[in-house]
């Protein structure tokens, strides 16, 4: 599985060659994510909307991604556990 320690527009860019093995899972641990951008949530919504219930569960998301989610009114897409 890809590294999420960081998930700019630098990750994204090399990680969406291999999106469709990426999209496979319904879920991400971003205990380790030190860093994410708006292109790595844009990339988390792309890969929400592919899972079968077109809900991705983030697990340990950071108050940083929580925010953006809320502000950009994602809550459908995802589902937060810790």
């Amino acid at each position: 599985m890809a590294d999420f320690t960081r998930l700019t527009h630098v990750e994204v860019e090399a990680l969406w060659p291999k999106r469709e093995q990426v999209f496979a899972q319904d879920e991400l641990d971003l205990a380790p994510n030190q860093v994410i951008d708006s292109s790595g949530i844009a990339f988390l919504v792309q890969w929400a909307k592919h899972t079968p219930n077109k809900r991705l569960t983030l697990h340990h998301a950071s108050h940083n991604v929580r925010s953006l989610i809320s502000t950009f009114h994602l809550e459908p897409l995802f589902v937060l556990a810790d």
